[in-house]
């Protein structure tokens, strides 16, 4: 797992041999120390400085091309007290289920608006329905379980498309069996390449903000001051109580046999109680 304990920033302004000065931004991460992180910084800056001042290209690091600069919020162990898996917040201040070895399949829809069995769908040919995409998605996956019939399979309804999460066998994220499965699912490629890169599998366990009508945070972590982190843990609070009254995903289908693996049980006992999977709640 690729999940940083601390981070540092530098930022240096720099001149080309043509045009005009910036400004290098750079963030390093660590997981020794604040310092270690603050170190590798100031390298990184001293690095590029001097490619800027020969006229070299820098490369941009896109999305799902490095570590992702999120609070640990919270470590979780198997029976033996190996850690598993840890809770992170994400960018727009969500909480973040990040796993090891428990595979977690992120499907999305083509829209928001999509139709699901619970209702609003479209009706086509003598009165029958036309089957939404979530009907095709989890007949797909049902055909697909029928083909692995040694495999233990849950499907979960979130928001905007379907999750799944294998229970009974544990997975490595870059493998090549691992990526076969994603794309057989038609996972999100932007969730396929950040599992590769952070070496682990994500869900997330609370609503998206905009969904339970509250603003996006203040700013993000790290904290440049103390009176930043303030504002944000208030927001903090405020996002944490306008959640209470939403649900991230229902469990749609269990397929496959029913045993859990001893990595996979304080995940999916994690997953099933933060996202709200037996409340009676609205998804968000």
């Amino acid at each position: 797992m690729k999940i940083p304990k601390y981070w540092a920033k530098r930022i240096q302004s720099v001149q080309p041999p043509a045009g005009r000065p910036y400004l290098l931004v750079i963030w390093q991460w660590s997981d020794v120390s604040r310092e270690d992180a603050q170190r590798q910084a100031d390298d990184r800056v001293r690095e590029l400085e001097q490619k800027v001042r020969a006229g070299e290209p820098l490369n941009r690091y896109g999305y799902g091309e490095r570590p992702l600069r999120e609070e640990i919020t919270q470590g979780l162990s198997n029976d033996t007290g190996r850690e598993v898996a840890v809770v992170t917040r994400n960018v727009y201040g969500a909480l973040v289920l990040n796993a090891d070895n428990a595979m977690f399949i992120d499907i999305d829809f083509s829209d928001e608006g999509a139709s699901s069995s619970t209702g609003g769908e479209s009706r086509w040919g003598f009165g029958k329905r036309a089957p939404s995409q979530e009907d095709q998605h989890v007949e797909s996956i049902t055909a697909w379980a029928g083909r692995y019939p040694d495999l233990g399979l849950r499907v979960y309804r979130t928001a905007a498309g379907l999750r799944c999460l294998i229970t009974n066998q544990l997975f490595e994220p870059g493998q090549a069996d691992t990526l076969d499965i994603l794309r057989a699912f038609e996972s999100d490629p932007l969730y396929v390449r950040l599992c590769q890169v952070q070496n682990c599998f994500r869900a997330r366990l609370t609503p998206k903000p905009w969904r339970c009508n509250v603003d996006t945070p203040p700013s993000r972590y790290p904290w440049e001051n103390y009176d930043l982190e303030i504002r944000y843990r208030k927001w903090e609070q405020r996002y944490a109580q306008a959640s209470r009254s939403y649900s991230v995903c229902k469990l749609v289908k269990q397929l496959g046999p029913q045993q859990v693996h001893p990595d996979v049980a304080a995940i999916l006992a994690l997953h099933d109680r933060m996202t709200g999977v037996d409340d009676q709640r609205p998804l968000a």
